[in-house]
């Protein structure tokens, strides 16, 4: 993750009140869990989903593109900006056997903000990635970092019950109620 492309980001973003969170290998940096981000992944809420596309073409080159299966999210942009490879998911959804996963990520008042260089930089919360890793393929590793994590500093119950009114595959939903129940315990 190239810092001064997150800090163009967050001040555009923040000026303009889109709603919106980092996620993705640049929040696991933020939680001191991996050590070089591959990219910014940035998840915004379904409403401010164009909004942030017309902000954010001012500052790099864009393509809309399809996305990829099992991925089927609403609002998919990558972006070049300063060197940087940035992904903006608005209703981000992935499809699994057993339906469709989907996250309409808005902030909250127990939304995780850090702060770079006085820029404010809303986290999307380590819960909802556990989830999507789970969902995702090939990436089982970043769930279980996540998943040691959580067991260790406690869980955000009311983000991993509302994936788990979502219909996920049973091994999903079980290791979410084993996480939460460890985390707990």
């Amino acid at each position: 993750m190239k810092k001064e492309a997150l800090l163009r980001i967050a001040e555009i973003l923040n000026s303009n009140a889109v709603d919106w969170g980092l996620g993705g290998s640049s929040m696991l940096w933020f939680h001191g869990l991996v050590d070089r981000p591959n990219d910014i992944d940035l998840l915004v809420a379904e409403h401010d989903a164009l909004r942030a596309h017309e902000l954010l073409s001012q500052l790099g080159t864009y393509e809309a593109l399809q996305p990829k299966e099992p991925f089927c999210t609403k609002y998919f942009t990558h972006y070049t900006i300063l060197g940087t490879e940035v992904d903006v998911m608005g209703l981000l959804s992935i499809r699994h056997a057993e339906s469709v996963y989907r996250l309409d990520w808005h902030a909250d008042t127990n939304t995780r903000v850090e702060s770079l260089e006085g820029v404010s930089i809303p986290l999307t919360p380590l819960e909802d990635w556990f989830v999507l890793y789970l969902l995702m393929p090939g990436r089982g590793g970043k769930a279980d970092l996540i998943e040691g994590h959580l067991k260790r500093q406690g869980v955000r119950r009311d983000r991993l019950e509302a994936a788990l009114q979502q219909p996920l595959p049973a091994e999903v939903r079980a290791r979410v109620l084993a996480t939460m129940a460890e985390a707990e315990g």
